[in-house]
């Protein structure tokens, strides 16, 4: 089977997470890692014996390495990319793939002229409860989709981010929301807010109007003492519930209430398996950079929204 060899830019918690993954991956093989605090990478580097790096060049010149995945803070994504792409390596670029539209746009627009495959980490697409909800969906299992509704609250997280809720978190059910339905959106409403008095939000409450007909609804903060990841979808003829962490699913109508067997497996190591299967059989990028742009303008529209208290449509694109 041939491998693709994969290099991880930035060790924080979740580069970390990647790096323990894709020393088990069957169709990849971890090469090098590149974090510019050096105790850190000399810590993760000794920990899954893999060469280390603090300066990206030297790392991007690394014998073997073909592609990268970049987990460092949002707001250097599209420097960290476009240095990927400048040296021949195919991308996976954690959400939001940049802060803004505009340099999202730009990243896409760079890969595809370098003929480099750009994916970006929506994670939940590779959970298993997804996979079956979708295939419900697509059996039509409730009948007309009505409402959508995501709940995906915490406390405020340890790591520091540059983004706040809605593009760090809301993010995640937008595009679930986007591949599930088929649908696009067409206009936001949003209240938002800042309870810690911080530079971004850490509170929003958001109404998605799909181009279909379907109305989504989120709930995302970091003022929850308990961690929720669910998703509600109300059909004509039942509902499907989803906890996005167990992967369990329940589907209830007015004569009975089932609970289909889905087979644990973690979503990372799905999604970087896909990721490497996408380069070795030049698959068509899914999610792609065009996904990603797609929710960082949702995501403009309802940070938009909840300055100005007023619905915001999106353009067609």
């Amino acid at each position: 089977m041939k491998r693709v060899a994969v290099g991880v830019i930035g060790t924080g918690f979740w580069g970390e997470n990647q790096v323990r993954v894709l020393r088990q991956r069957r169709n990849a093989d971890l090469v090098a890692i590149c974090e510019k605090d050096e105790r850190r990478a000399k810590e993760i580097g000794w920990k899954y014996g893999v060469p280390w790096f603090t300066d990206l060049g030297k790392f991007l010149r690394s014998p073997r390495l073909e592609a990268v995945t970049v987990c460092t803070p949002t707001q250097t994504h599209l420097w960290v990319g476009l240095s990927a792409i400048e040296s021949g390596k195919h991308l996976l670029v954690e959400k939001p793939m940049t802060g803004e539209a505009q340099t999202a746009e730009k990243l896409a627009k760079s890969a595809k002229k370098a003929s480099l495959k750009l994916l970006v980490g929506f994670i939940e697409r590779f959970n298993p409860g997804v996979t079956a909800v979708r295939k419900l969906l697509k059996q039509r299992a409730v009948g007309d989709v009505i409402i959508a509704t995501g709940r995906r609250v915490a406390r405020w997280p340890m790591r520091i981010g540059d983004v706040g809720v809605v593009k760090d978190t809301a993010i995640h059910d937008i595009d679930a929301m986007r591949y599930l339905l088929g649908e696009e959106v067409s206009a936001v409403f949003a209240q938002t807010g800042s309870l810690r008095k911080r530079a971004y939000e850490d509170y929003a409450e958001m109404m998605l109007r799909f181009d279909g007909g379907t109305t989504g609804f989120i709930d995302a903060n970091w003022l929850t003492p308990r961690k929720v990841r669910t998703l509600i979808i109300t059909g004509s003829d039942a509902t499907i519930n989803l906890d996005y962490i167990t992967q369990e699913i329940t589907i209830e109508n007015s004569k009975q209430l089932v609970k289909p067997y889905t087979p644990w497996a973690e979503p990372l190591k799905l999604e970087l398996e896909n990721f490497a299967s996408t380069i070795i059989q030049d698959k068509k990028e899914a999610p792609s950079g065009d996904d990603a742009l797609r929710a960082i303008r949702i995501c403009d529209a309802a940070l938009e929204s909840g300055r100005s208290k007023t619905l915001v449509t999106l353009k067609a694109h």
